[in-house]
């Protein structure tokens, strides 16, 4: 997390409108609380390391203690409502939040009524759903610095987002997060990979991420994952013990969803454990909580070590475009079509203008490194006349991003972020276990002579004649 030297937002005012329009305070005020409710939850202190660090003062892992306003305001969420430490502080004072969190006025702090621990706290798998089938399709972003992809192989995505999985689950109980859950593609090595001792050194990937189709959803409290098993879960017949169909089954976009209660994880058993002298049993079965074989993310160690991307955007710099030709629209005829009147060049490396369109798609994104007020208004008005087109046909929609909108385009593409980072640091994990096995398995065959020589067969044979 990094100070902010950009001008503060004004709470309640629309920048991009002809006349300021002025939000209530009740709703900024509301605003606030519901991020607010999300920072400091069980869920997201369960997934988000740097909060724990922040609250845990000693080293036994209680996340007891407190953040200050004005750390709490550099969070990109709460920045992009308000800037104003005295809505902030009413937010946190707000009977919605009474039993979960409490605020310091002497000190301007806001800090959980009850710490968390994973010990006290679980891993949240009484409260979740582990659900399947969820749409996959096959789009590729351009990179961070807008390149293109070196090859026309692409790696599938998820075809939904966090909040429209969210949305199906919400009539059952306030849900508190969303997991799309990935997976890892073993590499088919070369002939070329095999003569290699180092692969890591020699740019060899140990396997691709992937989506597994699969989403965690948890609730907030009982009666949500109470309400939803009933519901989406098979339930057994009295007479005969035959499992029968749920009362429910959601779908989204085509694809029907399979329900499942999620199992107790293992690793955060041990995050429980930590600090103490419990060992693990070696009767202990390593695959009581994977589902069928497709993921074990919860159990891996390194999630805990995972550092996550954090991106201070600033306002006013996202350009949503809608009915797009797909049949003829590509990123470059979007770049074409609009940097002349942005004021940037056509290299993606350099331009500062960053694209986010995947082909065959009717809606995609203009993004600007830092906000062109003037050149964006300009742009938006051209695209809506039709008298600018793009790849020579007219665009349905443009629009300058604000409030709600710009946020959740941001926590999108900020997860879309961290996504890639865990691929490629699992690529060089994987690489880094494959060139030490590789390692070890020579050191022993030299201990031991392989099959030429010591105690190998062949050495041997020859000492017992």
């Amino acid at each position: 997390m990094t100070d902010e030297t950009d001008e503060p937002i004004i709470a309640g005012v629309d920048k991009a409108a002809d006349s300021a329009v002025v939000v209530p305070d009740g709703d900024l005020i509301a605003s606030l609380a519901e991020r607010l409710r999300f920072f400091f939850s069980n869920a997201n202190l369960r997934q988000d390391r740097w909060m724990r660090d922040q609250l845990s003062k000693s080293d036994d892992g209680v996340c007891d203690g407190p953040l200050s306003l004005e750390m709490l305001l550099r969070f990109n969420t709460l920045k992009s409502i308000t800037s104003d430490k005295s809505l902030l502080a009413a937010a946190a004072k707000s009977d919605e939040l009474k039993g979960l969190i409490s605020y310091d006025e002497e000190k301007e702090e806001v800090k959980r009524v009850s710490p968390f621990d994973f010990k006290t706290m679980g891993d949240g798998s009484k409260l979740s759903l582990y659900v399947k089938n969820v749409p996959v399709t096959e789009p590729l972003h351009e990179d961070e610095d807008g390149a293109e992809p070196k090859n026309e192989k692409v790696r599938p995505r998820y075809a939904v987002t966090r909040d429209e999985v969210k949305a199906l689950f919400e009539g059952y109980g306030r849900v508190a997060i969303v997991q799309l859950r990935y997976g890892k593609k073993q590499h088919q090595q070369t002939e070329n990979d095999k003569k290699c001792n180092a692969p890591s050194a020699r740019g060899f990937k140990g396997g691709e991420s992937y989506p597994l189709g699969v989403a965690i959803i948890e609730f907030e409290g009982m009666d949500g994952i109470e309400k939803a098993c009933e519901d989406l879960l098979p339930k057994k017949d009295e007479e005969d013990g035959d499992k029968k169909d749920p009362l429910t089954v959601l779908e989204i976009k085509g694809n029907k969803l399979v329900v499942e209660k999620m199992r107790p994880s293992k690793f955060f058993k041990s995050q429980a454990d930590k600090g103490s002298n419990k060992k693990r049993s070696r009767d202990d079965d390593p695959d009581d909580d994977n589902h069928d074989g497709e993921e074990k993310a919860d159990e891996d160690p390194e999630d805990a070590k995972f550092e996550p991307i954090t991106l201070d955007w600033e306002t006013g710099c996202v350009i949503a475009l809608a009915g797009l030709d797909a049949a003829s629209c590509d990123r470059e005829s979007i770049r074409d079509a609009v940097s002349e009147i942005l004021g940037v060049t056509t290299d993606v490396k350099t331009s500062g203008l960053y694209v986010d369109y995947n082909r065959g798609a009717t809606t995609g994104n203009l993004r600007l490194k830092s906000p062109k007020p003037e050149e964006m208004k300009e742009l938006v008005s051209k695209l809506t006349d039709g008298s600018l087109l793009v790849a020579n046909a007219k665009v349905e929609s443009a629009k300058i991003l604000e409030g709600e909108e710009e946020e959740k385009y941001y926590e999108n593409f900020i997860a879309w972020l961290n996504t890639r980072k865990r691929m490629k640091d699992e690529e060089k994990r994987t690489s880094t276990n494959n060139n030490n096995h590789r390692n070890n398995h020579n050191n022993k065959r030299q201990k031991f002579g392989g099959r030429g020589g010591g105690r190998g067969r062949g050495g041997r044979g020859r000492d017992r004649r």
